[in-house]
């Protein structure tokens, strides 16, 4: 979907004469919301409510989390100064008094569908690697904390820090596929509820602003983790295969099973090194398929290629199964050693105990 852009930036940025000194201001390519219990291809209005929902682990509908995504194809690619994610929220509640309830912003590491991801499809076709979204499990430069607030705090803005990443973004030191907003504080029964970019007012919906010259002081919600690293000097992470078994096949009957991996920067393309068991195919996304035609036990040699283009590698056994109707010879052997064994044991005056 087309960036929305502020109209006097857009103005300025778009004729070609951009001055590093104005902040230029995003609004959300799309976003949605993760809700747990939704599963496989969520319905398409998940992607086109006005607000996101964002929700404690102890709430009464847990663990809800916002998908928030914009587009930066036609940002300059001079490092910005700073970076601010921006959202108005729809309704802010939190119940108690004495804690600090937590939103954090983190990376997410896999490509997603606005109106198709649910808890456990990142696609209409192709799921998370982990349910509840794939994202880095460091928050990104800010946090939100709900200083010992009570009630609802409707219309309230709340900026995040979001700098070092979307430098990284404009670098191309990594993809970018968006923003993970979640509460994990264990006891928390925190609403919050920002508007998406399908709000009907415009200038509540999300932002990010972004600037070149002095950016503008934080406030106190600009909260940096203490182990948050520079993007430019991310580790290379091994990427290894992580399918240890695979459920049994069976001759004649249609077979599906989803290859994993992990390390290394998400999303994954898996290659076989071999042939494949008659039938049976794997598409790039890892998903095993088809239908087999030989039974036997196939070792597959398969290959892990990340979104850094770094690899990895890896063997899984399939074991395809004679069809249902159909009993193999050594099973028919097997039943027959078993009936001539309990019919020697009856001769010989041993008590048979079925």
């Amino acid at each position: 979907m087309r960036v929305q852009v502020c109209a006097i930036v857009a103005a300025v940025c778009w004729c070609g004469a951009f001055a590093a000194e104005d902040p230029l201001t995003l609004t959300a390519a799309k976003d949605t919301t993760l809700q747990p219990g939704i599963t496989g291809a969520a319905p398409k209005y998940c992607g086109m409510a006005e607000d996101l929902m964002i929700y404690g682990p102890a709430h009464a509908n847990p663990n809800f989390r916002a998908l928030i995504q914009f587009d930066l194809k036609d940002v300059p690619k001079t490092p910005v100064r700073a970076a601010v994610l921006k959202l108005t929220f729809y309704k802010m509640y939190s119940a108690a008094k004495t804690r600090q309830d937590i939103l954090r912003v983190h990376r997410l590491v896999r490509p997603w569908e606005e109106t198709a991801a649910s808890w456990t499809n990142s696609f209409s076709n192709d799921e998370w690697i982990n349910k509840g979204g794939d994202f880095d499990p460091v928050p990104i430069g800010g946090t939100y904390i709900f200083d010992e607030q009570t009630g609802d705090d409707a219309g309230k803005t709340v900026e995040f820090d979001v700098t070092g990443l979307v430098q990284a973004w404009q670098m191309d030191r990594m993809p970018n596929y968006g923003f993970i907003l979640l509460n994990t504080d264990n006891d928390s029964k925190t609403t919050a509820r920002p508007f998406s970019r399908d709000c009907k007012d415009d200038a509540k919906r999300p932002k990010l602003i972004l600037y070149w010259a002095a950016p503008p002081k934080p406030d106190n919600n600009w909260l940096k983790p203490a182990v948050m690293k520079p993007f430019g000097l991310m580790p290379q992470m091994k990427v290894e295969f992580n399918t240890p078994t695979l459920n049994q096949a069976r001759i004649g009957e249609n077979y599906k099973a989803f290859l994993s991996a992990k390390g290394g920067l998400a999303p994954y393309a898996f290659k076989l090194a071999g042939d494949a068991p008659d039938g049976i195919k794997l598409n790039p996304s890892g998903l095993l398929e088809g239908l087999p035609t030989k039974a036997g036990r196939f070792t597959l040699n398969v290959t892990i290629t990340d979104d850094a283009k770094h690899s990895g590698s890896g063997k899984v056994d399939l074991v395809v199964a004679e069809s249902a109707g159909k009993t193999s010879v050594a099973a028919k052997t097997a039943e027959a050693k078993s009936g001539e064994a309990k019919t020697g044991a009856k001769k010989s005056g041993v008590i048979d105990d079925e």
